[in-house]
């Protein structure tokens, strides 16, 4: 029997055909993750936006290493996913999703763009969703499961392993309006 599949705000099965905002599940914590520089330009570290009107930008959801069936596009509850941003970067690299220790402090955040020194497991880019209270929280499986939280550092919000959880939910990412 499959795992139960996650839902958007709207109540409908998340797909890896889709794009979402992954949002605060709470008011008052927050905007929506985005990219942000940390120390130089490239390559770019997930972030909060600090402002709750801001929603970031979307992202797709995958099946990790073809664990599912290729045609069941539903994205579900403890499956191995990967993620990426929905959007362009100055970087000119991939938005994809992957877990990596930041040089100048050694704490582990979640970092788009390629991966550099992977780890024996080769799984920097698993994620996986849960479900927490009254929302979801991510969790990275790069080596074991560890849960994803949000650490303030200065001005920034920075998304890594650490707790507690950053609790979330998704909304659907609409696309805008002919022209």
């Amino acid at each position: 029997m499959d795992p139960p599949p996650v839902y958007d705000t709207e109540g409908h099965e998340l797909s890896a055909d889709g794009s979402y905002y992954v949002l605060p599940a709470s008011p008052g914590h927050g905007g929506g993750l985005t990219m942000a520089p940390r120390v130089l330009p490239c390559p770019l570290l997930v972030a909060q936006e600090t402002d709750e009107r801001r929603k970031g930008f979307p992202v797709r959801f995958t099946p990790w290493g073809g664990a599912a069936a290729p045609e069941d596009r539903t994205i579900r509850v403890s499956t191995d996913v990967r993620i990426r941003f929905n959007a362009a970067t100055i970087c000119v690299q991939s938005t994809e999703w992957h877990v990596g220790d930041e040089p100048l402090t050694g704490a582990r955040r979640v970092v788009t763009g390629p991966l550099i020194g992977p780890s024996p497991s080769g799984r920097e880019n698993a994620f996986r969703v849960e479900k927490y209270g009254g929302g979801y929280k991510l969790v990275s499986c790069r080596d074991s499961c560890q849960d994803l939280g949000v650490s303030r550092d200065g001005a920034r919000a920075w998304l890594g392993a650490s707790q507690p959880p950053h609790v979330v939910v998704f909304k659907k990412a609409r696309p805008p309006p002919p022209a």
